[in-house]
């Protein structure tokens, strides 16, 4: 006698209807009375008594489905006591830069935790080069990072993308504009940002400026996006940012598209391969399920 047999006796007592119950428990009707039969042989007594209008409980029955409903409920609670104790065991610690808060945490830690409800969940504001790091030495489980990675024992997934925004003054002549190109930013105080924090943003401006033969005047290296906009809002200069800055909007600076061309900077979700954590497995399955995932595992 197994569990599924009293499934199926108690689908049919409850419902005292073959065909109902057959349908309740999405199998046939002929699978479901060679289940019912197997258990009375098992057992040894009828448990239901049939003729061809209805179908009614024996007093075996009766005596038999209100132990066989304690059983089901007995082991329904086992399985969620079970998967409550690992979920207890369960930490998992996320790595994020700015955009991740933005884009993506939004949208995945609620039904992570809901998943997970009793799992220890952390989270570090990290910038990309300390979460390679944090992740060769096991500090975090997932680094919601910028590229680049160095390292061939991790594994990665680009979660989103995004274009680029030049953000100024509000009051700075180029604000005029409805788009900006490259040449606009010729000889503008510019604030760049610091190469040791910001991953592959730093190139990605520096080669698309490049490339149109613009030259801004590049007056500070911010080293995060917090000093950028304060940097901006001064009135110190203008610089280049992902368009999810734009969330940060203050009544001192405005944002302006750059042509359609201009690069996209990527935000990676990135792994160790090692790593066996079952919340990590949870979080892949969930952000694989946002619209914004746009690539396989790499």
């Amino acid at each position: 006698m197994e569990l599924r047999h009293l499934r199926y006796f108690v689908a049919v007592a409850e419902e005292l209807n073959f065909t109902r119950a057959a349908e309740k428990l999405h199998t046939s009707q002929p699978s479901l009375s060679s289940q019912i039969k197997d258990l009375e042989h098992c057992i040894g007594v009828p448990l239901l008594a049939r003729n061809n209008r209805q179908v009614s409980l024996t007093r075996a029955g009766e005596v038999f489905f209100q132990q066989a409903t304690h059983i089901l409920a007995l082991s329904e609670q086992a399985k969620h006591l079970a998967r409550k104790a690992m979920e207890e065991q369960v930490r998992l610690t996320i790595g994020f830069v700015p955009c991740a808060e933005v884009n993506i945490l939004p949208d995945v830690l609620p039904p992570l935790r809901q998943q997970l409800p009793a799992a220890h969940i952390e989270l570090v504001s990290l910038i990309t080069t300390q979460q390679e790091e944090k992740l060769l030495k096991g500090e975090i489980d997932v680094g919601f990072m910028r590229r680049p990675i160095t390292s061939n024992q991790l594994s990665y997934r680009v979660v989103y993308r995004e274009p680029l925004m030049v953000v100024m003054h509000v009051n700075h002549p180029l604000s005029q504009e409805t788009q900006l190109s490259p040449q606009h930013l010729h000889g503008e105080n510019f604030i760049s940002t610091d190469p040791a924090h910001s991953g592959a943003l730093y190139q990605m401006v520096e080669a698309y400026l490049a490339q149109a033969h613009s030259k801004p005047n590049t007056v500070q290296a911010a080293t995060n996006i917090l000093v950028t906009m304060n940097l901006v809002g001064m009135g110190l200069g203008i610089s280049i940012v992902p368009r999810y800055v734009c969330h940060f909007q203050s009544a001192n600076v405005v944002f302006r598209p750059l042509p359609a061309n201009a690069p996209q900077i990527e935000l990676l979700m990135v792994w160790h391969q090692k790593n066996n954590n079952p919340g990590l497995a949870h979080l892949l399955d969930l952000v694989a399920e946002q619209p914004a995932a746009l690539a396989e595992p790499t």
